[in-house]
């Protein structure tokens, strides 16, 4: 027993350089580790985003099937205060929460499908003056989340709609150079008192789209008036994309896809000098990348 005994030695614990280098070493697989996730995280928020605008896509697409071809309206006039997404909530066409008992401040679950995982939870008036240009810190309240609907039945949405609010009336209107601006755009405000004629107007048909891969329907960005940037609406660069944090849009067309556009490759992402196109803009630049094909 006693030749057992002396086999043994004092324990020795770590001196203060061993300490300090395990120390660095599990600091160091931390780092490697929060670095690795950063990526990952960022990619499913892109992947998750783009499953929204998928679902939100197919609801419109059955909504239309639904109506005869109808594009669901931008908003209805009078007391309702509806818009597109109140529509498709209310239709059964996507799932969405009811936000009339939460505070005004508070927005919905951010799980929704209506609601972008990158955007960054601010909460937008729907008369709130959004600044330009947008910039890819996320401070930009084009990366936020604004509360549609009525006062017995509200909606968070960070989505863009594809349409023009300028139609106050919920008729068609002559404002446009050529043509109605009620007549170039997928979804419009309607009247639902409107008489037959008028709302044929501002009521667009799926079929009218000629151009359906081109034309956007949804994307990343707040409320819907597309005709000018210097209205409420925007897009918004909410991803990482080539260039950087902050540099890629998902946008949802009218044939179904779900395309994450690169915005202004090769800049610094900053977007100090790129202010963010209006349908207005690209329409002129010959693109109906927002808008309704010209007839």
């Amino acid at each position: 027993m006693s030749g057992v005994n002396s086999l043994r030695t004092p324990g020795r614990g770590f001196t203060l350089v061993e300490l300090m280098v395990v120390i660095a070493i599990i600091g160091t697989l931390i780092a490697m580790l929060v670095g690795g996730l950063g990526p990952a995280i960022e990619m499913a928020q892109n992947v998750q985003c783009q499953t929204n605008l998928r679902a939100i896509s197919a609801a419109v697409i059955n909504y239309a099937t639904d109506y005869k071809g109808a594009i669901p309206p931008t908003r209805y006039t009078g007391s309702s205060g509806l818009y597109w997404c109140n529509f498709l909530v209310r239709g059964g066409y996507l799932p969405g929460e009811d936000t009339s008992r939460l505070d005004p401040n508070t927005a919905s679950a951010p799980s929704g499908v209506l609601r972008c995982p990158g955007e960054n939870g601010g909460m937008v008036g729907i008369d709130e003056a959004i600044g330009l240009p947008a910039t890819f810190s996320g401070d930009d309240k084009a990366q936020g989340v604004a509360r549609l609907g009525s006062s017995v039945f509200k909606v968070d949405c960070s989505y863009y709609w594809n349409g023009y609010a300028g139609n106050t009336s919920g008729e068609p209107d002559t404002s446009g150079s050529g043509a109605s601006w009620t007549d170039r755009f997928p979804s419009c405000v309607v009247n639902p008192a409107a008489t037959p004629d008028k709302k044929a107007r501002v009521v667009h048909d799926i079929s009218e789209i000629r151009q359906r891969t081109v034309t956007a329907m949804v994307a990343d960005g707040v409320l819907f008036d597309a005709r000018s940037k210097a209205n409420r609406g925007r897009i918004a660069a909410r991803h990482t994309g080539d260039g950087g944090k902050r540099s890629m849009t998902n946008i949802a067309f009218y044939d179904g896809h779900v395309e994450g556009i690169q915005r202004a490759p090769g800049d610094d992402y900053l977007y100090t000098s790129d202010a963010i196109q209006s349908s207005q803009d690209l329409d002129l630049g010959g693109s109906p990348l927002f808008m309704l094909p010209k007839r």
